[in-house]
C-alpha cells in the first residue's frame, strides 16, 4: 500500500521530531523510575534497620524495667529493722545494683545507711548526681520506676528509684545506683545478635562512645535509637557491615540503567539518522530519475525530430540534387547511430540496476577497435565545429575485451567531452601501454569539473550542479555505465579536472590473453571468437 504523504519532508521531520521527544520522555521517566526504585528501596532498607534499631532499644529498657519491678519487691519500707538484711540481699543478688538508699523526700540525709563519718564521701558523691530536691516528688507515681541517668565528669550516673508510702502515709524514696560495668554486660548481652549483621555503638550525646567501636556518620545507612526513659543520655548507633557493598551496589546499579537508557537512546537517534539519510538517498534518487526521464525524453526527441523532417524530405522528393539527397541521408544515419547509442545505454543501465552481468570477451586491439570508433563519430564532431585528434601507441598489443561495450564507453566519454568542452572546440583521445594495462583516454579544453563533484559524476543519475553545466541536455547514466564497463574488464575509470581548463578522463583495463594460443583442441579462444565469462 502507497502513502502518499510520507515523501513529504515536513511529514518526515515531523515524525522524526515526534519520536525524538517521545525517546527523550520516555528515556526522563524511565530513569526517574529506576531512581525512584531505588530510593523505595533505600527508604524501605532504612526504615527496616530503624525500626530493627529501636526493638533493641525497647527490648533493653523492657529488661531494665523488669529488672527495677524485682527490685520494688525486695525492699518493704514498712520494717526498718530489716532494711540492712533486704539491702543486703539486693547487692547479693544478680540485679547490676551497686548501692541502695532509702531517703525522706524532706531530709538532705539518708534514712539508710545511717548518716555517719564512714559514709560521708559516698553519701556526698550520691548526692552530687542525686538530690532530692531536684525532684518534682508531688508529681511521682507510687511504686512505679523512674529513672536517673547523668553524666560525671569521670564516670556516668544511672539509678532507679521508686516513690513508696508508709503504713502511716508517710513517703519514702528508695534508690538503686546502678554498677556501670553491670550495665554494659546488660548490653553486650543484648547486642551480641545485632553485632553479626551491623557495626554497634552507643555514645552519649558528645559522640564519646561508651559501647562498642565508633562507626561512620558517612553512609546514607546510618541510624540511630535513642532509650527514651532508662538510658535517656545514650544513643544506639547501627550502620549494616556492607553498608559499602550496598552502597556501590545502588551505584552500580543505577549507572547500568543510566547506561542502558543512553545506549538506547543512541541506537535510536542511530536508526533515526539511518532512517533520515535513506529517506533523503530517496528523496534526490526519486529527483534524479524524474530529471533522467526528462533528459531522455528530450534525448530522444532530438534525433527523432531531425530523423522525421529529413526522411519526409527525402520521402517527398523536395530534395534538390544528389549532394543534398547524401547529406540528408548521412543525418538520417548519424541520428539514427546516435539513438541507437542512447537506447543501448539504457538498455546497458537497466541490466545493470537489476544486477545482470554479461562479458562477450573477444581477442581485439584495443588500438584499433578505438581509431575505428573514433573515425565513425568524427562527422558528428566535426559537424558541431570539434577538432578531434588521435594518438595509439605503436605497440598496443592484443587483449580480451568486449568491444561493442568498450566502443560503447568511448562514446559516452567523447559525448561528455563535445557537451561539457564550452568555447574551446578540442578533444583529444589517446591509447597508450602501461604496466600490464591498456589506458584510454579523453581529453578536452573545456570547462573542467569541480573537485568536489570529481567523485560524484560516476554515480547514476548525477549531473554537474554547476550554473555553467545546467543548461547542458544529458541522461546523466553515461559516466556510470563507463565506470561498469571498466570494472567489468578488471579495470577502473578516472579523471583529473581543473574548472576552467578542461578535463582527462581515463580508461584503464588489464592485459589479457588467452592461456595459449597454439594448436587446436586446447580450449582457448581464437582470433574472432567471443567468450562468455
Amino acid at each position: 500500500m502507497r502513502i502518499p504523504f510520507i515523501h513529504h519532508s515536513p511529514v518526515i521531520f515531523i515524525a522524526i521530531g515526534l519520536i525524538v521527544v517521545s525517546t527523550v520522555a520516555l528515556a526522563f521517566v524511565s530513569y526517574h523510575y529506576t531512581v525512584g526504585r531505588e530510593n523505595l528501596a533505600e527508604t524501605t532498607l532504612v526504615q527496616s534497620n530503624i525500626k530493627l534499631a529501636q526493638q533493641y532499644v525497647d527490648r533493653i529498657e523492657q529488661r531494665i524495667v523488669d529488672n527495677d519491678l524485682i527490685l520494688n519487691d525486695m525492699i518493704d519500707v514498712n520494717e526498718p529493722g530489716r532494711w540492712p538484711e533486704m539491702v543486703a540481699a539486693v547487692k547479693e543478688a544478680d540485679l547490676n545494683v551497686d548501692q541502695v538508699y532509702i531517703l525522706s523526700p524532706e531530709s538532705n540525709y539518708p534514712l539508710f545507711p545511717p548518716y555517719s563519718h564512714e559514709i560521708r564521701n559516698q553519701w556526698g558523691a550520691f548526692r552530687a548526681s542525686f538530690n532530692v530536691h531536684d525532684l518534682d516528688v508531688e508529681r511521682l507515681i507510687l511504686d512505679q520506676p523512674h529513672h536517673l541517668h547523668m553524666e560525671r565528669p569521670n564516670n556516668y550516673f544511672f539509678a532507679s528509684y521508686f516513690l513508696k508510702e508508709t503504713r502511716a502515709g508517710k513517703p519514702v524514696l528508695v534508690c538503686y545506683q546502678m554498677n556501670f560495668d553491670a550495665i554494659l554486660s546488660l548490653l553486650d548481652r543484648r547486642l551480641r545478635d545485632l553485632e553479626d549483621r551491623f557495626y554497634v555503638s552507643i555514645v552519649d550525646f558528645e559522640n564519646n562512645v561508651i559501647y562498642g567501636q565508633p562507626v561512620s556518620r558517612a553512609s546514607k545507612y546510618f541510624f540511630e535509637a535513642r532509650f527514651p526513659t532508662t538510658l535517656y543520655k545514650w544513643i544506639l548507633q547501627v550502620v549494616p557491615r556492607n553498608y559499602t557493598e550496598l552502597e556501590r551496589g545502588v551505584k552500580n546499579q543505577r549507572r547500568t540503567s543510566l547506561v542502558f537508557i543512553i545506549l538506547s537512546m543512541l541506537l535510536i537517534f542511530f536508526s533515526l539518522a539511518i532512517i533520515y539519510v535513506v529517506w533523503r538517498h530517496d528523496r534526490q534518487l526519486r529527483q534524479l530519475k524524474e530529471h533522467f526521464i526528462g533528459n531522455v525524453s528530450h534525448e530522444l526527441k532530438t534525433p527523432l525530430s531531425l530523423i522525421r523532417m529529413f526522411s519526409e524530405m527525402l520521402v517527398t522528393g523536395r530534395v534538390q540534387g544528389e549532394s543534398k539527397r547524401v547529406e540528408y541521408t548521412r543525418v538520417i544515419h548519424n541520428e539514427s547511430e546516435r539513438m541507437s547509442r542512447l537506447i543501448n545505454n539504457l538498455l546497458d543501465f537497466s541490466g545493470l540496476s537489476r544486477g545482470v552481468e554479461q562479458k562477450h570477451l573477444e581477442r581485439v586491439n584495443l588500438g584499433t577497435l578505438v581509431a575505428n570508433a573514433v573515425e565513425a563519430y568524427r562527422y558528428e564532431a566535426e559537424k558541431a565545429g570539434f577538432r578531434m585528434a588521435l594518438h595509439v601507441d605503436p605497440d598496443i598489443p592484443d587483449t580480451l575485451a568486449d568491444p561493442s561495450a568498450v566502443t560503447m564507453a568511448l562514446f559516452n566519454l567523447l559525448d561528455n567531452s563535445i557537451k561539457y568542452s564550452g568555447d574551446r572546440k578540442e578533444v583529444e583521445v589517446r591509447v597508450t601501454r602501461g604496466d600490464g594495462t591498456l589506458s584510454l583516454a579523453v581529453i578536452d579544453k573545456g570547462l573542467g569539473i569541480p573537485h568536489a563533484e570529481q567523485e560524484k559524476i560516476f554515480d547514476q543519475f548525477y549531473r554537474g550542479s554547476g550554473s555553467s553545466v545546467s543548461g547542458v541536455r544529458g541522461s546523466g547514466i553515461g559516466l556510470a555505465i563507463t565506470r561498469y564497463v571498466a570494472r567489468m574488464h578488471g579495470g577502473e575509470i578516472s579523471v583529473k579536472s581543473e574548472p576552467g581548463a578542461g578535463s582527462v578522463f581515463t580508461l584503464e583495463i588489464p592485459i589479457r590473453t588467452a592461456p595459449e594460443d597454439s594448436g587446436p583442441g586446447d580450449g582457448s579462444p581464437r582470433p574472432g571468437r567471443a567468450e562468455n565469462w
